[in-house]
């Protein structure tokens, strides 16, 4: 993970200054993060077995991106979206049913500050109140009221530091059907390995669907959403760099661990794994 974290800055072109290397420590810490979250999320919904293969699909996939790990904004984004989406995935449990929502609202909302396409994945909040908790109305308010608490919040940021007001206009982004930046040296190779990860690992996941418990089938949906939530940012964003695409590699790591897990010939498993470690490596040399 830190040998792709480097080499991805270092192609971007790195300054040694000291802003540059706080926002380059403070990039990694985030990155880290990600990984204990996303094993508390497959372990504690039953996802997949107990090892360590969703954070070794995590690290490959964000490794092809490496676009995504030298942008402060979007590792904040995901961070907060994965820390959403984990209190989204807790409503199962039935308990502290409202602070939980509140919760996942908050950083979702937080997460848009940091990409505004972030705020999409409300929409798993709303599906995640609709599996688990959809007689009481409140819960249908509370994510509202999440996202005005993050708006003023914002408001009284900007006012104490910046002496004005939260501009919604600046917030917003544009939408952009424009995929150009794609079919470039430098996104090609990622792009269509991230696609070709994408049909492969859903058609595998789709299959194995049907054995799981009727209890995990809810985390199980509300995890294919986030899939398509994640896919529809990354055709509707503005500045395609494949940056945006590490919203896909949380669920896709999810998904692809269902591939990992089947019963196949070990060498097999062999393989596959030293491909995964592999290709990182060739997408530093686009």
């Amino acid at each position: 993970m830190l040998v792709f974290y480097i080499a991805a800055n270092l192609k971007k072109g790195f300054v040694i200054e000291y802003a540059s290397v706080l926002l380059l420590i403070a990039g990694f810490v985030i990155y880290v993060l990600y990984m204990p979250v996303l094993n508390l999320i497959t372990q504690k919904n039953d996802l997949t077995l107990k090892s360590t293969n969703t954070i070794l699909l995590f690290a490959f996939l964000t490794a092809i991106l490496p676009n995504s790990l030298t942008d402060i904004g979007i590792l904040v984004a995901n961070l907060f979206l994965i820390l959403g989406i984990r209190s989204v995935l807790t409503l199962g449990s039935g308990k502290h049913i409202k602070a939980t929502i509140l919760d996942a609202s908050l950083c979702i909302g937080i997460a848009s500050l940091a990409y505004f396409w972030s705020i999409a994945f409300i929409s798993i909040l709303f599906l995640g109140i609709l599996y688990f908790e959809p007689k009481n109305y409140r819960n249908w308010v509370i994510p509202i009221i999440g996202l005005m608490i993050v708006y003023i919040l914002t408001n009284c940021f900007t006012l104490v530091f910046y002496d004005s007001f939260f501009e919604i206009n600046n917030y917003m982004n544009a939408v952009s059907f424009s995929f150009e930046n794609y079919l470039t040296k430098d996104s090609i190779f990622s792009s269509g390995v991230l696609i070709i990860c994408v049909v492969f690992f859903f058609s595998m996941y789709i299959t194995k669907f049907k054995r799981k418990p009727a209890k995990t089938k809810p985390v199980v949906n509300l995890i294919l959403m986030q899939l398509l939530v994640g896919l529809i940012i990354v055709i509707i964003a503005p500045e395609k760099n494949t940056s945006e695409m590490i919203f896909i590699a949380g669920p896709l790591a999810i998904i692809g661990t269902t591939y990992l897990e089947l019963d196949y010939n070990e060498l097999v498993k062999e393989i596959n794994i030293w491909v995964f470690l592999l290709i990182p490596f060739i997408a530093l040399l686009f």
